[in-house]
C-alpha cells in the first residue's frame, strides 16, 4: 500500500508556495517600480538634452563653428551610450555623434513652438538587438536654419542593471520559499506534538483498558473537539464491549438450561430400560427443549440482522383496528385460559411493515397475558402526539420496579428468571421489539406503576 505523504510536509510546502507566491508579487512590483523610475529619468535627460540642444543652436553665430568643436557634445553628452544627431533640411548631418554606427528609424520631430514630453520619446529595437530611446525635435540654426535635433540613449545600462535586478529577485525568491519551508516544516512538527503524544496514548488503549480516557487539560483548543469525540467513542466500545460480555455470558447461561435438560432426561432414560410410553415422554419433552433453542437462535439471527440494517421494511399503509382485531384472536385462547379480556381501542392508519409490526406487537401483547391479573383487561390503545403516533398495551398486574426498568430492552434480561415459561422468548421478546422499533426510526418506552403497566410504541408520522 502506497504510504500517503506527511501533513506537515505538504502544510510546509503549501507555505512555501503561498511564500514564494507573495514574494514574487512584491518582486514584480518593485521591479516595475525600478523599471519606471530609470525610464523615468532617461526619458527627462533625453527631453532636457533636446531643449539644450536647440538652445545651443539658436544661441550659435555659426554651423561651421559648431562642427569644429565634437568633443563640446561628446562631454556634454557624458558616456558612450548617448548619440546625438543634428540634421539640415535637406538630410546633411551637421553634428553626428553615433557611437555604434547605428542606422536611426525615421521619426516624427516634434514641432519647434512645442516642449517635449515623454509621449514624444520612441524606443528602437536597435541594430544588435540592444533598445534605443530616441526623440527628435526642429530647432533654428544660425540665420534661422531650419534644423532637426534627433537625441538618444542606447539602453545596454538600463538593461544589465534590470538584468541584475531580476537575477536578485529570482535569488531572493527562491531562498525565500526554500527558508519558508524549512522553517514552516520546523515549526509544524513542533506544533503537531500534542498530535503525536494524543496518538501515543490511544495506541496505549486495548480490551483491557477501554475505562481509560484521554486528558483534555494541556492541549491545543484545537484538538479539544478531536479528544472529546474519542473519549465520547471509547465509552461506546467499552458499553458495547461490556454488553458484548453480557450477552456472551447470558447467552452460554440460556443455552446451559435446555442442553442440561436434554442430557439429564436422556441419560436417565438410557440408565435402565423403559416403555414405549416412557420413551415417547423423553421424546416429547425433548420436542419442547429442541423448540425452545430453535427460538432463540431464530430470534437472534433477526436480532443480528436487524441491528445490521440488513432487514428491509415493507412500508405500507396499515390499518390499525385490523391489525389489534388479528392479534386479539391470535391471542384469546391464551387470555380465556387466564380469565383475561382483550379490548381492542386501535384506530386509524399507520404506515408501517404489517410483519414487524404484527411481531412487535404481539411480544407485548404475550407478555402483558403472561403477567395481567386474572379477571383483568388487556387494552389496546392508540394516542397521537405531534408528529408521533403512540401504540400503547396496557395490563393491570404487579408494578415493575423502577430498577428493572432501564433494563427491561436488554437481551436475556428477566425480571424474576424464575417465572420462565415453555413457549416464552427466552428474554429476547423485548430486545426484538426495540430492534424492530429502531428499524422503523422510532421508540419505545414503558411506565408501570399502581398495579398498571403500558408499553408504548412510538412511530414518526410524516
Amino acid at each position: 500500500m502506497q504510504r500517503s505523504s506527511s501533513i506537515a510536509w505538504r502544510l510546509a510546502l503549501s507555505f512555501a508556495a503561498v511564500c514564494a507566491l507573495v514574494l514574487s508579487g512584491i518582486g514584480v512590483f518593485l521591479y516595475r517600480s525600478l523599471a519606471g523610475e530609470i525610464a523615468y529619468r532617461d526619458d527627462l535627460a533625453l527631453m532636457g538634452r533636446l531643449e539644450q540642444v536647440r538652445a545651443l543652436l539658436q544661441d550659435s553665430d555659426s554651423l561651421d563653428a559648431l562642427q569644429a568643436r565634437p568633443r563640446l557634445y561628446q562631454n556634454m553628452l557624458g558616456n558612450q551610450q548617448s548619440l546625438l544627431l543634428v540634421l539640415r533640411a535637406d538630410g546633411s548631418t551637421v553634428i553626428g555623434i553615433n557611437p555604434r554606427q547605428q542606422h536611426l528609424p525615421e521619426l516624427r520631430p516634434i514641432a519647434q513652438e512645442l516642449r517635449p514630453q515623454r509621449g514624444d520619446v520612441s524606443l528602437w529595437a536597435g541594430t544588435d538587438e540592444v533598445p534605443v530611446a530616441l526623440i527628435a525635435g526642429q530647432a533654428n540654426g544660425p540665420e534661422g536654419e531650419a534644423l532637426t535635433v534627433v537625441a538618444g540613449k542606447i539602453l545596454s545600462e538600463r538593461e544589465q542593471i534590470l538584468a541584475s535586478y531580476r537575477l536578485r529577485l529570482y535569488l531572493a525568491v527562491g531562498l525565500g520559499a526554500v527558508l519558508a519551508f524549512a522553517l514552516g516544516l520546523l515549526l509544524l512538527r513542533r506544533g503537531l506534538l500534542p498530535l503525536r503524544q494524543l496518538s501515543e496514548s490511544v495506541r496505549q488503549i486495548d480490551l483491557r483498558s477501554l475505562d481509560r480516557r484521554l486528558h483534555t487539560t494541556g492541549i491545543p483548543a484545537e484538538f479539544h473537539e478531536p479528544v472529546q469525540a474519542l473519549n465520547a467513542m471509547l465509552a461506546r466500545l467499552e458499553e458495547s464491549f461490556q454488553r458484548l460480555s453480557q450477552f456472551s455470558a447470558d447467552l452460554a447461561h440460556e443455552i446451559r438450561t435446555p442442553l442440561h435438560n436434554l442430557l439429564g432426561s436422556n441419560g436417565l432414560a438410557l440408565n435402565q430400560p423403559r416403555s414405549a410410553a416412557e420413551y415417547q415422554e423423553v421424546l416429547a419433552s425433548n420436542m419442547e427443549e429442541f423448540e425452545r433453542l430453535t427460538r432463540m437462535a431464530q430470534n437472534l439471527l433477526f436480532l443480528a440482522r436487524a441491528e445490521q440494517a440488513e432487514q428491509v421494511l415493507d412500508l405500507r399503509p396499515l390499518s390499525l383496528a385490523g391489525v389489534g382485531a388479528e392479534l386479539c384472536d391470535y391471542f384469546e385462547a391464551l387470555a380465556d385460559d387466564r380469565q383475561i379480556r382483550l379490548e381492542n381501542g386501535f384506530s386509524g392508519e399507520l404506515r408501517a411493515d404489517q410483519q414487524l409490526l404484527q411481531r412487535a406487537l404481539g411480544n407485548l401483547l404475550a407478555n402483558a397475558v403472561r403477567h395481567a391479573d386474572a379477571d383483568s383487561v388487556i387494552h389496546l390503545r392508540r394516542r397521537n402526539e405531534p408528529g408521533w403516533c403512540w401504540l400503547q398495551v396496557h395490563n393491570q398486574g404487579p408494578a415493575i420496579a423502577p430498577e428493572h426498568l432501564p433494563r427491561l430492552f436488554d437481551r436475556f434480561y428477566r425480571v424474576d428468571p424464575s417465572r420462565a415459561e415453555p413457549g416464552d422468548s427466552g428474554g429476547l421478546g423485548l430486545a426484538i421489539v426495540r430492534s424492530i422499533m429502531l428499524l422503523h426510526g422510532g421508540q419505545v418506552r414503558v411506565t408501570s406503576e399502581a398495579r398498571a403497566t403500558v408499553f408504548e410504541l412510538g412511530f414518526p408520522v410524516l
